[in-house]
C-alpha cells in the first residue's frame, strides 16, 4: 500500500514520530513509496536531519529549493513548511531522523535548551540547512545520523542511551557548524508561514473548480500583487503554476485506477477540457498521462 501524508486544515502532518516517553524516530522510504511519488506540502512538529541514500531529489523548504543527491543531506526546522519530489520520474531513497527538541534537552529550564536549541528551534533564522556530503563536517553529522539508526534498530539494551548520545554528539557539530552564521541569514517568519498555509489550504479545498486570482488573494486578505509575490516568493512558483501542479497530483489516482476516461479525469480536477489537461501534465510528470499510466501500473 502506498504512503500518504496526512494533514490537518493547517498542514500540519498527523503522523506521529515517537512518543512522549522517546520523542524520536527514523524513517526509511523512497519518494515511490508516497501515493503520488513526492511528499505533499507538510510540515511537524519534529526537527529533522535527512540524508539521500540513493537517487536525487528537489527539496523545497519555505522560499529556499536544494538539489539534493546521494551523500547529501539536509535539516529541517520544525513548524516548517516542506515538500519534495525526485527528478525525471526516477525514485529516490532516504532517511530521516525525526524528534522532538526536548529530546536533547530534557526539561524546560535546561540550560541546554536555552544556549542549545531555543536559537535554532525558536529564532526564526534557521528553517532548514544543506549538509554537503563534500564537508568534513556535514559528512561526519550524516555518518552518525546513520550509525544512530543503526542502533535504534538493532534494539539492543540500552539502546535509548546510545541514541540520545549520538542524536547529541550530531547537535553538538551541527550547533558549531551554524551558530557563527545565524545573525547573518534572514529567513521567512511565522506569519509567512501562516500566510503561505492559508494559500495551500484554499487551493487544496478548491481546486476542482475555477479558481482566480483574486480568490486565492482573498483567502488570506492581501492584494493580488502581493499575492503573486510572496507565493513566489515562498514556493519559487506563481499561485496558479501550484494550482496546476495540484491539480496534476490529484489526478494521479483517477488515472490509476482505471475507472474514468482522460476528459473525465480533466473535468473532474478542474481543466477545462482533455488536451489542456495532457499538455499540463506532460509538462509535470515529463510523460503523457497514457504513458505514465503504463509505466507505473507496469512496475511491481
Amino acid at each position: 500500500m502506498k504512503r500518504k501524508i496526512i494533514v490537518t486544515d493547517n498542514l500540519l502532518e498527523k503522523k506521529k514520530y515517537g512518543d512522549f516517553t522517546f520523542p524520536i524516530d527514523f524513517d526509511y522510504n523512497t519518494l515511490f513509496a508516497y501515493e503520488y511519488g513526492f511528499l505533499d506540502y507538510h510540515w511537524h512538529y519534529e526537527m529533522t536531519f535527512s540524508v539521500i541514500l540513493e537517487g536525487s531529489m528537489e527539496y523545497r523548504v519555505n522560499d529556499k529549493i536544494y538539489e539534493m543527491k546521494k551523500g547529501d543531506g539536509l535539516f529541517i526546522n520544525s513548524h516548517t513548511l516542506h515538500t519534495a519530489k525526485g527528478y525525471n520520474n526516477k525514485d529516490c531513497a532516504f532517511l530521516a531522523l525525526m524528534f522532538r527538541s526536548n529530546f536533547i534537552f530534557g526539561h524546560e529550564e535546561s540550560i541546554i535548551k536555552t544556549k542549545y536549541i531555543d536559537i535554532i528551534e525558536n529564532g526564526g533564522q534557521c528553517p532548514s540547512f544543506f549538509l554537503d556530503s563534500k564537508n568534513k563536517t556535514h559528512k561526519k553529522i550524516m555518518s552518525l545520523i546513520l550509525e544512530a539508526n543503526d542502533i535504534f534498530q538493532e534494539k539492543k539494551p540500552c539502546y535509548e542511551l546510545l541514541v540520545k548520545s549520538k542524536v547529541c554528539e550530531i547537535w553538538s557539530l551541527f550547533f558549531t557548524e551554524i551558530n557563527s552564521i545565524l545573525q547573518e541569514k534572514q529567513f521567512v517568519n511565522s506569519n509567512d508561514v501562516l500566510r503561505l498555509s492559508k494559500i495551500l489550504d484554499f487551493i487544496h479545498s478548491n481546486y476542482k473548480n475555477k479558481i482566480t486570482l483574486d480568490d486565492i488573494a482573498e483567502s488570506c486578505n492581501i492584494s493580488k500583487s502581493e499575492c503573486c509575490r510572496f507565493f513566489k516568493k515562498a514556493t519559487r512558483q506563481t499561485p496558479f503554476e501550484y494550482l496546476l501542479n495540484y491539480r496534476i497530483k490529484k489526478s494521479i489516482p483517477l488515472l490509476l485506477s482505471d475507472k474514468y476516461n482522460i476528459t473525465e479525469i480533466a473535468e473532474k480536477v478542474g481543466f477545462s477540457n482533455a488536451s489542456y489537461y495532457t499538455e499540463i501534465f506532460k509538462r509535470v510528470m515529463d510523460l503523457s498521462p497514457t504513458k505514465y499510466k503504463k509505466e507505473q501500473l507496469s512496475k511491481p
